[in-house]
């Protein structure tokens, strides 16, 4: 009679570093799914906080800012304006400013036409066109309906006789459909169609007008997604996020897109130079979409409407808010680490978490099958797994409130082969 003796294998310690990279793969670093974190010095950071300005009148659904910094709000067909309001023969559309002489007047468009705001009440502007969109570009009032774009006299919002060197209208017939949304960017006037971009150089003289397709191959355009952001504008498609410089159309990489419903829609505004857009995540969640030269975020803050500006402000529930990146937020950032085997062995045990940073964690931590783990610490404290967790990969849920930086994850685990 022989007696065999079994044999466990021989399993080694390693301690393996995970550096986040949010939304796409760089060298060294691992991409990862975040909302209300943003890239700043070499690490994750909580970015997404708000803070209370005041209570709307109820039943407001949309906001509006003008260039002069005016925030206008509406409620069914109603305009407010501060203590000032506007009874209305139907929802506005969209409101603006034009400067003049006498100071700054306000515009609203309705889909019956165009309206001038004064302390007596809303008047209908005479001869003006019915549209959809407009802007104030140069020395004049644009209003796009369909593919026609008509203009007001220079420096004469409520003046739309038409003449040769007055108001007047162009038809402008391309592939990329009706006009959507207009935008005065750098000296020209930005068409957004359903699948395109025209610019429109448009000086006093109507007979200096000129128009030209832009080289667009980016697939269906949300119109009310375009902004202008400085030097840029930024726009979204059925196909993600695109930024025009120039004449020059290019994706905005990094960005989160992937994770975005674009049949949902979106609508964006500009503040302090920055683009702010409403989007709906495939999970149905409504967050905002945030992107800026330096990098993108998404803030898990959704909101009914936007106005831009020198600050975002966001209408939420009937009341006003203002982003606050360093204040308290509705949640705690959140970030997902995809399963990976880190090109280890078959046969590991995952021992201990611990995160490099600042702030206080929550982990929960899974392996490609079974119920998920959870371990709770502060940066720099090895959270240990009671029972280790056994697997040949590992992913990892990570969130942290308010304050909170994550600049990479220290995992210690045995490994072998059976």
């Amino acid at each position: 009679m022989s007696v065999s003796l079994l044999q466990t294998p021989a399993l080694t310690r390693k301690r393996v570093r995970i550096r986040p990279s949010l939304f796409m793969q760089k060298s060294g670093k691992t991409a990862v799914f975040a909302l209300n974190a943003a890239e700043r010095g070499g690490a994750l950071r909580f970015t997404g906080g708000k803070r209370f300005l005041n209570a709307l009148p109820a039943g407001t659904e949309r906001l509006f800012s003008t260039e002069d910094g005016a925030l206008f709000s509406r409620d069914g067909s109603s305009l407010h304006r501060g203590d000032a309001q506007w009874q209305l023969s139907s929802p506005p559309l969209d409101v603006l400013s034009f400067p003049g002489e006498e100071g700054r007047g306000y515009f609203v468009l309705l889909a019956e036409g165009l309206y001038s705001l004064g302390e007596e009440g809303a008047e209908a502007v005479a001869e003006a066109p019915a549209g959809t969109c407009m802007a104030v570009h140069g020395e004049r009032l644009f209003l796009a309906s369909g593919e026609t774009l008509s203009y007001s006299a220079p420096l004469a919002p409520d003046d739309w006789a038409q003449s040769a060197d007055g108001a007047g209208s162009i038809d402008l017939p391309s592939a990329g459909g009706a006009i959507g949304r207009l935008i005065s960017h750098r000296g020209r006037l930005l068409l957004f169609r359903e699948r395109g971009i025209t610019a429109l150089t448009a000086p006093g003289d109507f007979l200096g007008f000129r128009a030209g397709e832009i080289a667009f191959a980016c697939g269906k355009l949300i119109p009310s997604s375009a902004a202008a952001c400085g030097s840029r504008a930024v726009f979204c498609t059925e196909n993600g996020v695109f930024s025009l410089r120039g004449d020059a159309v290019s994706p905005v990489e990094g960005c989160g897109a992937e994770y975005i419903d674009w049949s949902k829609g979106a609508t964006a505004v500009s503040a302090g130079e920055q683009y702010y857009a409403a989007v709906t995540l495939k999970n149905g969640e409504r967050c905002i979409l945030s992107v800026e030269d330096t990098g993108a975020a998404i803030l898990r803050l959704g909101a009914d409407s936007l106005a831009g500006g020198k600050e975002l402000q966001i209408l939420q529930d009937g009341k006003l808010y203002a982003l606050d990146k360093e204040g308290a937020g509705d949640r705690e950032m959140l970030v997902e680490f995809p399963l990976s085997d880190g090109g280890l062995s078959e046969v590991r045990y995952l021992d201990a978490v611990r995160v490099e940073g600042e702030g206080h964690f929550r982990i929960e931590v899974r392996a490609e099958r079974g119920l998920p783990r959870f371990v709770r610490g502060r940066a720099g404290e090895e959270m240990r797994l009671m029972p280790p967790l056994k697997g040949s990969a590992f992913a990892f849920r990570v969130k942290a409130p308010s304050g909170a930086r994550l600049k990479e994850l220290c995992i210690t685990l045995r490994e072998g082969r059976p």
